[in-house]
């Protein structure tokens, strides 16, 4: 069914905002049409390959299999 199944979004994050946190958010959403745990999970994936000095986007593209090859050579 999927061409491949590591690429299975299943793992859920909980996260806790201030109102001013989530008015934030809301407002970009709503400014740019953009899904909320979309922007969300691009902004993580952004800040962690800033961190962690992966290669390309994370979020997309090779990037993925270079975030993969990153944390399974950890």
């Amino acid at each position: 069914m999927y061409s491949d199944p590591a690429l299975i979004r299943k793992n859920f994050v909980k996260l806790s905002l201030s109102d001013r946190e989530a008015d934030l958010i809301n407002a970009f959403c709503a400014y740019s049409g953009e899904q909320k745990a979309t922007f969300l999970r691009d902004l993580i994936l952004r800040k962690a390959e800033e961190v962690l000095h992966v290669g390309n986007s994370v979020a997309g593209g090779n990037g993925m299999r270079d975030a993969n090859q990153f944390l399974s050579a950890a």
